[in-house]
């Protein structure tokens, strides 16, 4: 009796499939040779191996996520002495608003101070204190971390770079002057003193009394903007003197630090505004 039978056979190649009519007794020697081994389609074109592999094929590493968003920081910290030193970069925003209120306050104090005064005059200090939270603390996180971001996309990349790299990266280097052009030339001179000297007359509109107060003439807004006018070529000057060489530092140093550093420079400039116009009424 003859079958058609296929056999496996092994070679360097892998499994060979050999077609053959053989008898039963041929096929009984050569079940003994070559005892049954589990079928199976080998795709891979591997070795054929006597023995049953097992394999886990696990997913791709993926490195570890960064957490916060560039701005902020995920940071871990134990006791109130490291929820205190960690503040800053956890939460970067409450930090920009309480630096900005308290340094605009203490700067025009110890303007003040330093004038002879013999009492403080708390509506001029009111003034500066409005200023500090509502534009420095408020306002200026959406033009320099939001805006400029925008306007710069590589700002933020740039800021977090070590000082080496930052010597490599010249589209960062392009952006660092951009942002110092946009906030000299832009931002200080047809927002930062506008909105300084409305706020101003605001503050000293509400503290005099009705009969002192101006006609109806004008506005609120085109008064402080009149006083404006007469003084921006001086207050542009001061201005620029400072903050063109401090905003190079400003944003060269990591995002979360930005607005720290630029309100501790601030300081100074807020007691040189302050002995400039913090008089004048």
């Amino acid at each position: 009796i003859f079958r058609l039978q296929t056999i496996f056979t092994s070679s360097p190649q892998g499994p060979k499939a050999v077609t053959s009519h053989v008898g039963s007794g041929t096929m009984l020697r050569l079940s003994r040779r070559f005892p049954l081994r589990p079928s199976g389609r080998c795709d891979g074109c591997q070795p054929w191996s006597t023995s049953r592999r097992s394999y886990q094929a696990s997913r791709p590493c993926r490195s570890a996520e960064t957490k916060g968003d560039g701005i902020s920081h995920e940071i871990e910290y134990e006791g109130l002495w490291g929820a205190i030193t960690t503040f800053p970069k956890r939460r970067p925003f409450a930090t920009n608003v309480i630096v900005a209120t308290v340094k605009t306050s203490v700067a025009d104090l110890i303007v003040q101070k330093a004038e002879g005064k013999d009492s403080i005059d708390w509506t001029r200090n009111g003034a500066f204190t409005a200023f500090g939270f509502a534009y420095l603390g408020i306002g200026q996180w959406f033009i320099y971390v939001t805006l400029f971001s925008k306007l710069c996309p590589n700002a933020v990349r740039f800021a977090n770079l070590s000082w080496a790299e930052k010597l490599k990266d010249r589209a960062g280097q392009i952006d660092l002057i951009k942002q110092t052009a946009l906030d000299n030339f832009v931002h200080y001179t047809f927002i930062y003193f506008p909105v300084f000297y409305c706020i101003k007359e605001m503050i000293n509109t509400l503290a005099v009394k009705d009969a002192e107060k101006p006609g109806t003439d004008k506005g609120l807004v085109e008064r402080g903007l009149g006083k404006y006018w007469k003084n921006c070529v001086q207050d542009n000057i001061y201005m620029w003197s400072l903050w063109v060489p401090g905003d190079l530092l400003v944003y060269s140093v990591p995002i979360w630090m930005r607005l720290p550093l630029n309100h501790a420079i601030s300081l100074a400039w807020t007691m040189i505004l302050s002995s400039l116009r913090g008089n004048e009424k």
